[in-house]
């Protein structure tokens, strides 16, 4: 039994990241979301999941552009429990290795922790400039606006720490503009 969660801030390489995790045959879902111009291979992001975490997030006061203070998100999060659950065991029921791709888990992950047998993280960075052009690109949204996530994407990281995790720069493969 394995579970894979890619963590990392949107624009950073976790779509790369999952798409070769599912052509190596572990399952990200049933319900992925699909291609965009800004991403034509495939998010490879489980729409429960992403579901799930846009409601915990706005339940908090926040969302993936405003994100709320880890705090506010661990005061939510016995509201979520009894849904969190049933996801991850229907999840290790049907697959012996599956895994999740949502760049909002990076600020969720530990309400998820608990109910995760054997946790495997693969942590994607990018350079934050980069990131930021790319949200400008794709959002329209300013660079300093966009440059201010550091601290939100280390969430994942440092609630993973104790856990197997491999961290990766993949600034090399991602567009940076």
């Amino acid at each position: 039994m394995k579970t894979i969660i890619v963590l990392g801030m949107g624009r950073s390489g976790t779509s790369m990241v999952a798409g070769i995790l599912h052509i190596l045959g572990v399952n990200m879902g049933e319900r992925l979301l699909g291609a965009h111009w800004s991403n034509p291979l495939g998010h490879f992001e489980d729409l429960d999941f992403v579901e799930l975490n846009e409601e915990i997030l706005r339940a908090a006061g926040g969302s993936w552009d405003n994100p709320p203070a880890r705090e506010a998100i661990l005061a939510v999060a016995p509201r979520f429990y009894d849904r969190i659950r049933p996801l991850a065991e229907e999840e290790r029921r049907r697959h012996e290795v599956w895994g999740w791709k949502d760049p909002r888990t990076s600020l969720t992950v530990e309400l998820y922790l608990p109910h995760l047998e054997n946790p495997y993280f693969i942590v994607c960075h990018r350079d934050w400039e980069a990131i930021a052009r790319s949200l400008k690109r794709r959002d329209g949204m300013s660079i300093e606006r966009g440059s201010g996530w550091p601290g939100c994407a280390m969430r994942g990281l440092r609630s993973s720490s104790g856990s197997t995790r491999a961290s990766e720069d993949w600034t090399f493969a991602t567009r940076t503009s």
